[in-house]
């Protein structure tokens, strides 16, 4: 998690891939496994999670994978495959949502991506994070653009 703890490391990776603005939404979200679970969801989704860039062009990612073998997934303990970085631009998404993560959760969002090749990315967050403050901040700001 030391790689993606503070906005600033956020900012930097995606930099890089030549994302990174001001108006930009930065979350580390976790891979709702109730969605995507069974070994064809574990191929076709291989990761725990998401440190996601959402901009005015598209989406970008990095996968967050967790290096030891654990039962639970939690965010402390994932780190970034800086192999996995995808880009969706606009043209390849078909949607995307934010719900409640479930009946009676309001402190937790899903949000669910989908693109034109048919496969849906189930990701979820805190609306108050204590353990990465951008996370709040930002999931503020998916809210505003994105709940139906």
């Amino acid at each position: 998690m030391e790689e993606f703890n503070t906005i600033d490391k956020v900012k930097e990776l995606f930099r890089a891939k030549g994302l990174g603005g001001d108006n930009d939404i930065y979350l580390a979200l976790l891979k709702d496994f109730g969605k995507q679970s069974g070994m064809v969801g574990g191929m076709e989704y291989p990761y725990s999670g998401m440190l996601v860039d959402i901009t005015d062009t598209g989406i970008g990612m990095y996968h967050l994978v967790q290096p030891k073998f654990s039962l639970r997934v939690l965010i402390e303990n994932l780190v970034i495959d800086k192999d996995s970085y995808t880009f969706l631009s606009n043209d390849d998404i078909k949607s995307v949502q934010v719900k409640k993560f479930a009946l009676l959760d309001s402190k937790r969002k899903l949000l669910i991506i989908k693109t034109n090749d048919k496969k849906t990315h189930y990701l979820y967050g805190s609306v108050a994070d204590t353990l990465i403050p951008y996370n709040s901040e930002n999931m503020q700001k998916l809210l505003a653009k994105y709940s139906s």
